[in-house]
């Protein structure tokens, strides 16, 4: 192969590489949204709940290591998502 043609099909595997992932990253992207979605409809409830319901001292500790997992787990779908966001843009 001389070195024209290597460049050529360089390039041609870099544009289908780069096709491919975007489409990975719209797919996982939607997905990911609506997880995020109802994951921060959740924290938010319980949230709410933890404000208005009086609590039981004996249960506070084990709801607020149950909320603060929640609110770890909804950052790190926050940083995933902007992780894709980052990769599929042009």
């Amino acid at each position: 192969m001389s070195e024209k043609e290597e460049e050529t099909l360089l390039k041609n595997t870099t544009h289908e590489e780069r096709h491919q992932l975007c489409a990975v990253v719209r797919q996982l992207g939607s997905k990911l949204s609506g997880l995020m979605f109802v994951c921060g409809i959740l924290v938010l409830a319980f949230g709410v709940y933890l404000l208005l319901v009086p609590q039981d001292p004996v249960l506070s500790v084990r709801i607020n290591i149950i909320f603060t997992g929640a609110m770890g787990f909804v950052a790190i779908l926050n940083i995933i998502c902007g992780l894709l966001l980052l990769l599929g843009e042009d």
